[in-house]
C-alpha cells in the first residue's frame, strides 16, 4: 500500500509537470498570435494533409491541416486547426488516402511578415482565442495532478504518524512517538496516557538510551534488524505504560545478544 501510494505521488508529480509544460507551449503561442496580429498578413497556401487531431477535445475542431506557402520567394510550412470548409469536407469523406487531402486544395494563410514561421490558416485573434482554450482544460488537468500529489504526500506523512503519534519505518515497524526528540525537551506528547509521567525525565532518558542503542537503522543484518524491531515494539509500549522496568529489561536484553554475538 505504502509503495503504491509512492508511485501514484510519483505519477501525479511526472504529469504535472507534462500538463505544466503543455500548457505553457499552449499559451507562449497564444501570446505570440496575439502580438502578431497588428502585423497580419494573408497569402495562398497549399494544404497538402488533412487529419484527426490527437488531442481532439481540446480544439476548435476534429482537424487539423499540414500546408506549405511562399513568401517573397522563401518557402514556408506550416501546421494549424484546417478552416471550417476544409473541416466540414473532411467530415463529408472527401479526402482520402488516410486522411490526405487531394492536391490543389488552397486556403488563406495568416502570417507576420516579420516572422514567416508564425502562421495559421486561421486569422491570428481566432488562433490566439483557440490556444488560450486549449490550454485552459491541460491547466485543470495540471492542477488535479498537484492536488493528487499533495494528497498522497499528506496521506502519507500521516501514516508515518500511525495511531497516538508515533513514527513508523519503511517496513511498517514503530519506531518511536514523533515528538520525543533526541536530547531535546518534550514539545508535545505522544498521547493522552504520556501526559501523567511527562514529569518524568528518568523514564524518558531510559527511553532515548534505549532508541539509541536498539533503533532499527542501525541494523547491522537482517538477524539484527529482526531483533532491534522486536525489542523497539516493546520499548514503545513499555513507555506508553511508565513502565521504566521493561525498557531497563529490553536494553539489558540486546546488551546480551551482542554479547553472546560476540563471544
Amino acid at each position: 500500500m505504502r509503495l503504491s501510494r509512492k508511485t501514484g505521488a510519483g505519477s501525479s508529480l511526472l504529469l504535472s509537470i507534462l500538463f505544466f509544460v503543455c500548457a505553457s507551449i499552449c499559451i507562449s503561442k497564444a501570446r505570440e498570435f496575439a502580438s502578431a496580429v497588428p502585423s497580419e498578413r494573408t497569402t495562398t497556401a497549399h494544404v497538402y494533409s488533412v487529419e484527426h487531431h490527437i488531442f481532439r477535445f481540446l480544439r476548435s475542431n476534429f482537424y487539423s491541416c499540414s500546408y506549405n506557402f511562399s513568401v517573397d520567394g522563401a518557402f514556408d510550412i506550416g501546421l494549424s486547426d484546417c478552416p471550417q470548409g476544409i473541416a466540414d469536407n473532411a467530415v463529408k469523406g472527401m479526402y482520402s488516402d488516410f486522411g490526405r487531402a487531394s492536391t490543389g486544395v488552397n486556403t488563406t494563410v495568416y502570417y507576420d511578415p516579420a516572422d514567416p514561421s508564425v502562421n495559421s490558416l486561421l486569422e491570428f485573434r481566432a488562433a490566439s482565442e483557440n490556444a488560450y482554450r486549449a490550454a485552459v482544460p491541460v491547466i485543470v488537468l495540471d492542477a488535479i495532478c498537484i492536488f493528487f500529489f499533495i494528497l498522497g504526500r499528506l496521506l502519507d506523512a500521516n501514516e508515518k504518524r500511525g495511531n497516538g503519534g508515533v513514527v513508523v519505518d519503511a517496513r511498517g515497524t514503530v519506531i518511536y512517538p514523533e515528538e520525543i526528540g533526541l536530547g531535546s525537551e518534550f514539545d508535545g506528547l505522544p498521547n493522552h496516557e504520556a501526559a501523567n509521567f511527562a514529569h518524568s525525565h528518568g523514564l524518558r532518558d531510559q527511553y532515548l538510551e534505549v532508541v539509541n542503542k536498539i533503533h532499527p537503522d542501525r541494523a547491522a543484518n537482517e538477524a539484527d534488524l529482526v531483533l532491534r524491531e522486536r525489542l523497539m515494539k516493546e520499548a514503545n509500549v513499555a513507555f506508553e505504560c511508565s513502565d521504566n522496568d521493561t525498557l531497563r529489561r529490553v536494553l539489558q536484553e540486546y546488551k546480551n545478544a551482542v554479547s553472546n554475538e560476540i563471544h
